[in-house]
């Protein structure tokens, strides 16, 4: 019988992503992928698109999407899939994320430029989005690439002394979107950040006490970055709280990480409940 290999966590140009969405269904079609889910982070609008893209490869495609979340003051990842989204609740929450913080990369943008600092190549170096600011990160993109700051670190320095800040809605109503639109919710990649990243690390304790206050339905227990010995504590933790795992390698574009060939049992209760595979199938 065929191994079925999938990965449910990966990005394109539809967020902050690098892949082109037919470059990246070209590439999981040659190497053997059976099932994705492209979770852009903040954006529904694309899912009958990427869809169309897998079933012309045999890929079947579960919609997910990554929402930006925040609970007690932190940042958290979330993501949700279905594999038929039946209200407008959950995508209405994410067009709002997105349009408050595009608002604010434009914000930033004119700081920067009262301060002085000019992007002549703009168009060039946001080509891939013909040159139009559309999530944060283009900022520093900008700063980066004409030689105004040294590294990406201080371009992000910069950019948040310029007002940059992160919009996002309480994790507790980013859920009860999810389940309102008939979508399931896993907190993604609890394991990274920290070390000063904007997204801090959700230890097993900490991922504990937030499972008591929030109805999360998982964890995304399968991460590159995660330690065996994390992921054998998310996985238990999981278990003990009779949820649903998932697996994604979180790859952005070709130059960076490259989707991960996870196996279907480490996912198999998550895509029983989103309709993709049955009890029996392997």
């Amino acid at each position: 019988m065929v191994r079925s290999l999938i990965d449910l966590h990966l990005h394109t140009i539809y967020s902050d992503g690098q892949w082109q969405p037919v470059e990246l269904f070209d590439y999981l079609a040659a190497t053997g992928f059976t099932i994705v889910s492209i979770t852009d982070h903040d954006i529904l609008a694309r899912q009958d698109e990427l869809r169309t893209f897998g079933e012309e490869r045999g890929i079947a495609v579960l919609p997910g999407v990554e929402v930006t979340s925040r609970w007690r003051g932190l940042i958290a990842h979330v993501l949700c899939y279905s594999s038929r989204f039946t209200s407008g609740v959950l995508a209405s929450l994410v067009d709002e994320t997105r349009e408050r913080q595009l608002d604010n990369t434009h914000s930033v943008y004119a700081e920067l430029e009262r301060r002085g600092y000019r992007f002549p190549r703009r168009d060039q170096v946001l080509a891939a989005q013909h040159g139009q600011l559309l999530r944060p990160i283009d900022n520093a993109r900008l700063l980066v690439e004409h030689g105004l700051v040294s590294d990406m670190p201080e371009a992000l320095r910069l950019i948040a002394d310029a007002g940059y800040t992160i919009w996002a809605a309480p994790i507790e109503t980013t859920v009860e979107s999810a389940h309102a639109s008939g979508a399931v919710a896993l907190l993604a990649h609890p394991g990274r950040g920290g070390d000063g990243s904007e997204i801090p690390r959700y230890e097993p304790p900490m991922v504990a006490e937030l499972l008591d206050s929030v109805p999360l339905d998982g964890i995304e227990v399968y991460y590159p970055t995660h330690t065996e010995d994390l992921t054998e504590a998310y996985l238990k933790l999981a278990h003990d709280h009779g949820l649903l795992t998932s697996a994604g390698s979180d790859s952005h574009g070709p130059q960076g990480r490259l989707p991960i060939p996870y196996r279907l049992d480490q996912c198999r209760e998550l895509l029983i409940r989103c309709g993709l595979v049955k009890h029996h199938s392997s």
